[in-house]
């Protein structure tokens, strides 16, 4: 008697909101995929300090920090890591440049841009120390938080599904997030493809060995719907 193959399933942990639009974009290159929506993180606007000072520029590495940037001006130059947090920043009417990459990329826009002040809005968690870094390039370099990235337990309906579950594909887009990813996949004993947005994502990967780790070409969100497709044909 032949067993029943179970298709894969893509577990898409990104905070809500992107979660919801990263399903769209696959939806739309495959409409039959088979998706599960589990946020592994939710994003939670604090309170923050903020005293009257002038800035050459603001930096945001998530645009996750824009709205606090539109609360605090319009005029400032708003220097962004990537093309989605630009575009959102314009969204606010913001003048948004993008490094269109990674940290050292954002380092060298700011370094381009003769900014010798700089605000940098951020969350709580970060993979690199911007404001070190930026220090260090002889920039003065203020570093305010702006939202938490509140880990998030997978329901229990969730964990069922997955658990029943004989292939993952499993989209990482940080260290910390699929650290959270890894105990909520704990006990999984199926096949696991790993696609990563960065090496450091991938280090972060403590769960189930992956089958197969792909990494996206560039750290942005068409790269990784590309890289994320490449394993559904």
């Amino acid at each position: 008697m032949l067993g029943i193959i179970l298709p894969r399933i893509t577990l898409i942990s990104r905070p809500m909101e992107d979660a919801k639009a990263l399903k769209r974009a696959l939806l739309l290159m495959n409409p039959s995929i088979k998706i599960i929506l589990a946020p592994a993180l939710e994003i939670v606007p604090i309170a923050y300090d903020l005293k009257t000072d002038v800035f050459d520029a603001i930096i945001l590495t998530s645009k996750h920090a824009v709205p606090a940037a539109a609360k605090i001006t319009s005029m400032t130059p708003i220097l962004c890591v990537g093309d989605t947090t630009a575009q959102t920043a314009r969204t606010f009417g913001l003048r948004a440049v993008s490094a269109a990459g990674n940290a050292k990329d954002l380092i060298e826009l700011v370094q381009a841009s003769g900014a010798t002040k700089v605000l940098y809005l951020r969350g709580a968690h970060v993979q690199a120390d911007m404001e070190f870094e930026l220090s260090l390039a002889g920039i003065e370099t203020k570093s305010v938080v702006v939202y938490r990235q509140d880990s998030c337990e997978f329901s229990h309906e969730i964990q069922q599904s997955l658990l029943a579950a004989t292939d993952l594909l499993v989209p990482v887009y940080s260290a910390r997030s699929a650290r959270i990813v890894s105990e909520n996949l704990n006990g999984f004993a199926g096949d696991i493809t790993l696609i990563a947005i960065s090496e450091t994502a991938a280090n972060g990967w403590s769960g189930p060995v992956p089958h197969h780790t792909v990494y996206a070409k560039s750290p942005n969100f068409e790269a990784m719907v590309a890289a994320i497709a490449s394993q559904l044909a």
